[in-house]
């Protein structure tokens, strides 16, 4: 049920309307919008779905695709499913159906999809790569670029240690983002081993939340970290302005 389908177009009334939106959506079946308009299908792009913008870090990704694809005058769209850091499901499956619509060439994405957006695609024929991220656990097979954030946090923590740091704070985004597992357990991992004390503080992955969520722990009667750990540039770039305010108190 590939092909061009009147769903939708006049004089198709409400009941049969709803009958074959109802067939279609069984069927997994998308519509060419590119088809619709008369265009030839465009298979020279590629769609970079990242979560959160404001994180310099995409932006660098971002621009080394661009780079890259460049030679081959291809294009890269980017849309993102955490605007100002907060992720929306809903969001992400408009954003899956707009680039099969499209028919894009390829996805590479920096967070976990979810598994029936990762199955969609399959089902299309569009190759989706994860960056700095892990495919769904039923979707194994994909394929993935990442970093060892398990022993890069084991190290971040025995530097700590060596310079006689025991008391620390770690302040990281939901666990949507895939890199917050091994972050997270790298740094508990290295506070057993060396003896040292760490409170986890997880709030939404932008500087606002970031500056929120460690007044909040503070206002607890705590006293000022020794040591924060900020799980990406966001966040510290928060939390370095909350401690600015209580120095400045």
């Amino acid at each position: 049920m590939r092909g061009t389908c009147r769903v939708g177009f006049n004089p198709v009334s409400q009941k049969p309307r709803a009958i074959h939106l109802k067939a279609a959506g069984e069927l997994g079946y998308i519509p060419n919008r590119a088809a619709q308009q008369l265009r030839k299908a465009s298979r020279e792009s590629v769609a970079v779905i990242t979560a959160s913008t404001s994180n310099s870090y995409y932006l660098d990704l971002m621009a080394g695709i661009q780079h890259a694809l460049k030679p081959a005058n291809w294009t890269v769209v980017v849309a993102d499913v955490a605007v100002d850091g907060v992720y929306e499901s809903l969001l992400e499956d408009r954003i899956v159906r707009r680039l099969i619509e499209s028919r894009t060439a390829g996805v590479i994405s920096t967070l976990t999809l979810k598994p029936e957006n990762t199955k969609l695609f399959a089902n299309w024929d569009i190759p989706v790569v994860f960056v700095d991220s892990s495919p769904p656990a039923n979707a194994a097979n994909f394929p993935s670029v990442t970093t060892d954030n398990y022993n890069a946090s084991l190290l971040v923590g025995q530097h700590l240690a060596e310079h006689g740091y025991k008391d620390w704070t770690f302040l990281v985004y939901p666990t949507k983002w895939s890199t917050r597992f091994d972050r997270e357990r790298g740094i508990r991992d290295a506070a057993r081993l060396h003896n040292a004390r760490v409170d986890v503080i997880e709030c939404d992955n932008d500087s606002e939340a970031a500056y929120e969520a460690l007044g909040v722990h503070l206002s607890k009667s705590k006293p000022v970290p020794q040591v924060l750990i900020a799980g990406n540039n966001p966040l510290l770039l928060g939390a370095l302005k909350l401690l600015r305010h209580v120095n400045a108190e």
